[in-house]
């Protein structure tokens, strides 16, 4: 039992397991509540989850704060203010709290399923969230109730990372309970890496055979140079007999049987190759090994024909089904391993011919011609069974076909004639559409930017003119109640906004301002312990010179620590015998009176402390910006994407005017081409006409406009504008009279998750695809002088939230004139994906210079296969501004470093753009393009590569172009005669001179 200090009462049960619990103390938890009583149990079961909730609203408020500061980014900015160990990346979603939480839980809930609800909760989950406490608990609970709450358990695991895993196989080995058969614990128990004497190694060994997923797991497992983790486990299990050869054997034949693709049976072919069957073993499975040669993938087909050929010798009828098998298959490695055995078995020609003529119809070239030269050869073997042979003539190429059917008979395919295609040229670029005229007569369902801009515009400029005609317009479209949204302390989305400004005109003053906010309390969360005891005479602290201190103003004694904790300092030093008048002024911030004889001169306080700030850290006043945006609904910048929030200053202003009465007459910004361009001499006659009302422009929607004016100097717009007299047409004229918004530099970086790391490619190239991909903004633009432009230019950051990412739509029309910006701010959003193929044509049709991020949009709309891609091409193409070998690179960099684009679906893209007239730009594109097309080192052409090297020939010749590519050359002249090896020595003849730099690429 506890002693409470200043009362000396002894401490319920649940008051020790919630002061442990706040301390964040794991093992004196542990201890504790294996020690309680039934109904001790029952009682903090029953207050258990209430602090859960405290815990959770204390922790959620903490974490606003931060968000709202700024502090949250991912940067370490924030990561300072925990103590010891934690920081925000490692914590749980209630403060650190979650393992003492799930001990707790562990140790009284009755219920097993009650239980397993507790232990699983999303919330108590972080990285570095410890179970061996949780499994101690959980171990001194009856058997029968530990083994149902550890299949419970496993049964929740659903992904092999899943963050169950760890507590539930840890609970299977302490308690001895048979895992259930459920394939995402496998996967999980894998991931883990256990031990050679791991207890789980009998019952889900054998799993691993069966369990989906199971492959992809262990994918990354490796022979060379020496046994990887797994492959070295079961070399060991084997060796010490754990595990049987034919077990082992016999599970890698199931699961190839039970099939799949070559990265999910990778693992199993390594393991088979370890095992290395003997000839005995070979030959006992033989049929097996026959099944798995007409369909296995490549690699499960050869190490199949190896196990075939190995345990021979084999009886007719599986020479002929082993051999026919190999024919039908598509890669050109194992046909022509067919048919060189098929030449061996010349006795049984005639049950081979179907074989034969099967290889006739291969996509390979070079097989097709093996085919033909082993019929001719050998024309007397199989002249028994001739009518096969001839029948399947017309599978051949015209030239091997007229000589096979002048031996055989049988029809020839006629001649191969390559489609005459002209190409047609680039459709013009249209040009703008001009913006449509304003109006408040829109469906209350608009989600396009244009309409949102015209409405306001017609809003503002019927605001000051007939309210109540404007009111019955209003009124018409929109009804229902809204008091909702001024229960809100923020408006993140245009519609909160449009639905303000209605019901402020429908019935002015309903709004009664932002709710104010809760109170903060810096301490919640926090767990004191406080220890005040006496300095022995002759250990006070030394003076130093013996000097006498220089008097201040006292302070309040402790003040830097909550109330009650100072009342446990002040009651522990009555206790010791200091006297009341002494404490009182150090309460009160007295001058403090020296000790009465017998009194204690000295004391020391120790105060144990966990929370989330340091203790000694004075709080900082309040920042006035951040209470500014509160004040008008507006998040902090660090919560929405800059854009974003330009967009929503833009909204606020208009709101605040409207109920201030201080609207100008018309909004500056509002577009004159759907580009979102705003033509100068247009902004001058707004501008006069706001001077001429006495009423100066709202900020933002200056800035706005002067963001939206073309790129270049305007000096006739900039002398009118001089002439205004306002000072909003003083800035315009200075903007309109120089270059505008300077071109900010930006950029990007690779980057990817490596465990719980995160790397960057170009500092450290994975030896594998990441799954998880990051791509890193970088933007970095001269100050302007303007605050809103500024904040528009800030660098996007690093991570996003529920809001960043709103109205995406309308970010094109914020900058028209820099779109490069605007795919900046994109690249967050890009792979997961909720870019729209409209954004990006927004983009396209806007200016400004294209860079690392614009080339990056739109080469994942290529490299996806998207409809809208080859249109996005031709758009940027027939302007004359497609940063095409900068698409190629990206492209190229998308399937190298991420799984889920394939070459074909790129092929087919730029395939259809080519031959819709972008064919010169398609072949820039390639240019940077093509060595990512090109079968890599020890590959063989495929399909995809043979389609590519066609649109690489087709391109080149069309656009006429010119220099030598080494890689092509080198497999024009390697004496194939795949279809891919004449399409290489077709764009090799028709580039005739080298390239510069595409040769080293």
């Amino acid at each position: 039992m506890f002693i409470n200090f200043r009362t000396g009462d002894l401490m319920t049960a649940w008051a020790q397991v919630r002061d442990r619990i706040t301390a964040r103390d794991a093992r004196g938890l542990a201890d504790l509540v294996v020690t309680l009583s039934d109904a001790e149990r029952a009682e903090v079961a029953r207050r258990l989850p209430e602090l859960r909730k405290d815990l959770r609203a204390a922790a959620d408020r903490q974490a606003r704060e931060r968000w709202s500061l700024g502090e949250d980014e991912g940067e370490g900015d924030g990561e300072g203010e925990w103590e010891g160990e934690w920081d925000s990346g490692e914590r749980d979603e209630i403060d650190g709290h979650g393992e003492v939480l799930r001990i707790a839980g562990a140790g009284v809930l009755a219920g097993p399923a009650a239980a397993v609800a507790w232990l699983t909760r999303r919330e108590f989950a972080g990285r570095r969230a410890g179970v061996e406490e949780v499994v101690r608990v959980l171990a001194a609970r009856p058997a029968g109730w530990q083994a149902e709450v550890a299949v419970r358990l496993a049964r929740k695991i659903r992904t092999a990372d899943d963050r169950n895993a760890p507590l539930a196989l840890a609970l299977l080995r302490a308690c001895g309970a048979p895992p259930p058969e459920h394939d995402p614990l496998v996967t999980a128990w894998l991931r883990a890496r256990p031990a050679a004497d791991d207890p789980l190694i009998g019952p889900l060994l054998p799993r691993i055979f069966e369990a989906e997923g199971a492959g992809r797991v262990l994918r990354e497992e490796r022979l060379e140079p020496v046994p990887t983790r797994w492959l070295s486990l079961l070399g060991r299990l084997q060796q010490t007999g754990r595990v049987s050869r034919a077990e082992l054997l016999d599970g890698c034949l199931r699961r190839f049987l039970r099939g799949g693709d070559a990265t999910g049976l990778r693992f199993f072919v390594r393991l088979h190759r370890m095992l290395d069957p003997t000839p005995q073993e070979a030959a006992a499975r033989v049929r097996d090994y026959l099944r798995l040669l007409p369909a296995a993938p490549g690699t499960v087909a050869e190490l199949a024909l190896a196990q075939v050929r190995y345990g021979g010798p084999h009886e007719e009828a599986e020479v002929v089904e082993a051999i026919g098998a190999l024919t039908f298959r598509p890669e050109a490695k194992l046909a022509l391993e067919g048919l060189r055995w098929l030449e061996r078995e010349l006795p049984h020609a005639a049950e081979l011919a179907p074989a034969l003529a099967t290889a006739f119809g291969h996509a390979s070239y070079e097989v097709q011609g093996r085919a033909a030269r082993i019929a001719l050869k050998h024309a007397a073997a199989f002249a028994p069974a001739g009518e096969a042979v001839a029948e399947a003539v017309p599978m051949l190429p015209a030239a091997l076909g007229t000589r096979v059917a002048a031996v055989y008979g049988g029809e020839v395919t006629a001649q191969e004639q390559r489609e005459a295609f002209t190409p047609p040229p680039l459709p013009a670029s249209p040009a703008p559409e001009p913006f449509p005229e304003p109006t408040l007569h829109l469906p209350w369902n608009m989600y396009q930017w244009p309409d949102y801009e015209r409405w306001l515009a017609a809003f503002v400029r019927q605001a000051a003119g007939d309210r109540e005609e404007m009111r019955r317009t209003l009124a018409a479209g929109h009804g229902g109640d809204n008091s909702y949204l001024f229960q809100q302390d923020r408006w993140v989305d245009a519609r909160s906004w449009f639905t303000a400004l209605t019901q402020e005109v429908l019935a002015p003053g309903t709004d009664p301002g932002p709710p104010e906010p809760e109170p903060f309390d810096p301490w919640a969360g926090a767990s004191f312990r406080v220890r005040v005891g006496l300095v022995p005479d002759g250990e006070e602290e030394d003076d130093g010179d013996g000097e006498p201190e220089e008097e201040s103003e006292p302070e309040r004694a402790f003040g830097h620590v909550p109330e009650h904790v100072r009342e446990e300092i002040f009651e522990q030093l009555l206790e010791l015998g200091v006297s009341k008048e002494r404490v009182a002024a150090m309460r009160d911030g007295l001058h403090v009176p020296p000790p009465a004889p017998g009194e204690p001169r000295g004391f020391r306080v120790r105060i144990a402390y966990s929370g989330p700030r340091p203790l000694f850290m004075k709080p900082e006043p309040p920042d006035p910006a951040v209470e500014s945006r509160r004040r008008h609904r507006l998040p902090q910048p660090s919560q929405v994407s800059p854009p974003h929030m330009f967009v929503l200053h833009r909204l606020s202003e208009i709101y605040a005017g409207l109920r201030a009465g201080t609207l100008p007459p018309v909004l500056l910004a509002t577009p004159t081409l759907m580009t979102g361009h705003l033509d100068p001499d247009v902004l001058v006659d707004r501008l006069a006409e706001c001077a001429a009302a006495g009423v100066e422009p709202l900020p933002a929607d200056l800035a706005q406009a002067l963001v939206r004016l073309p790129r270049g100097r305007h000096p006739d717009a900039a002398g009118r504008a001089a002439r205004v007299g306002s000072p909003a047409a003083a800035t315009a004229a200075t903007w309109l009279a120089g270059e505008g918004l300077p071109d900010p530099e930006t950029g990007l970086r690779w980057g990817y998750l490596d465990g719980a790391i995160d790397r960057y490619f170009d500092e450290h190239e994975p030896d594998h695809r990441p799954w998880e991909i990051r791509l890193r903004p970088r933007l970095r633009a001269e100050p302007t002088g303007h605050e809103l432009l500024d904040e528009l230019l800030r660098e996007p950051t690093r991570w996003g939230w529920d809001d960043h990412g709103g109205e995406k739509g309308w970010w094109p029309a914020v900058l028209p004139s820099h779109r490069e910006v605007v795919a900046t701010n994109y690249l967050r959003f890009l792979l997961h994906p909720t870019i729209a193929p409209v954004f990006v044509a927004a983009l396209a049709d806007a200016d400004g210079p294209t860079g690392e991020a614009m080339a990056l949009t739109l080469a994942y709309f290529v490299a996806a296969g998207h409809p809208e891609a080859a249109p996005l091409l031709l758009r940027m193409a027939a302007r004359g501004d497609l940063p095409a070998e900068a698409v190629g690179e990206q492209v190229a960099l998308l399937l190298r470093r991420t799984p889920r684009f394939e070459e074909r679906a790129v092929v087919r893209v730029l395939t259809d753009a080519a031959r819709q007239g972008a064919y010169a730009t398609i072949w820039r594109l390639l240019t940077t393009l093509l060595p990512a097309l090109l079968p890599g080192p020890g590959e063989r052409p495929a399909v995809v590569h043979t389609e590519a090297m066609t649109l690489a020939a087709d391109t080149a010749t069309w656009a006429g172009a010119r220099g030598a590519i080494p890689q092509v050359t080198a497999y024009a002249a390697s004496g194939g005669r795949s279809r891919f090896v004449r399409e290489c020595a077709r764009l090799r003849d028709q580039l005739g001179h080298p390239v510069h730099g595409l040769g080293a690429s």
